[in-house]
Order: C-alpha cells, then sequence, then structure tokens
C-alpha cells in the first residue's frame, strides 16, 4: 500500500476511533499539543501513562485474539 493510502487509512480510523471515544480525542489531543511544544500537564503525564499500560495489554489481547497472525 502506498505511504499516502497508508495515512490516509490511518488518519480515518483514527478521526473514527476519537468521534466514538472520547478518551481517544484526549489522547490525540496531547499528542497534538506535545508536537507543538507544549509541556504536559499532571492529567496528560497520567493520560500517557495509562496509555502506557494499554498500549502493553492490548498487544497481549491482540495476540490472544489471534488478530495479528502472520
Amino acid at each position: 500500500m502506498p505511504a499516502v493510502e497508508q495515512t490516509a487509512q490511518r488518519l480515518e480510523i483514527l478521526v473514527e476511533a476519537a468521534c466514538r471515544y472520547g478518551l481517544v480525542l484526549d489522547l490525540l489531543t496531547a499528542i497534538h499539543d506535545m508536537q507543538n511544544g507544549r509541556q504536559l500537564g499532571p492529567g496528560e503525564t497520567e493520560l500517557f501513562n495509562a496509555a502506557s499500560i494499554a498500549a502493553l495489554l492490548a498487544k497481549l489481547e491482540r495476540e490472544r485474539r489471534g488478530i495479528d497472525l502472520e
């Protein structure tokens, strides 16, 4: 898949997830703010810590469900 199409697909998935779940929107907003040089506040740092743990748990769950079999 060409890089442009892959980026468009990722954006579509992220926008849909953010519309469906406010927590995803909060996370995306914090990433945007950080990318633009803004310091993270305590709430955003806590969100990043939770997201980091959730990433590990999600990887394990995807493995358990056989989602990412090669």
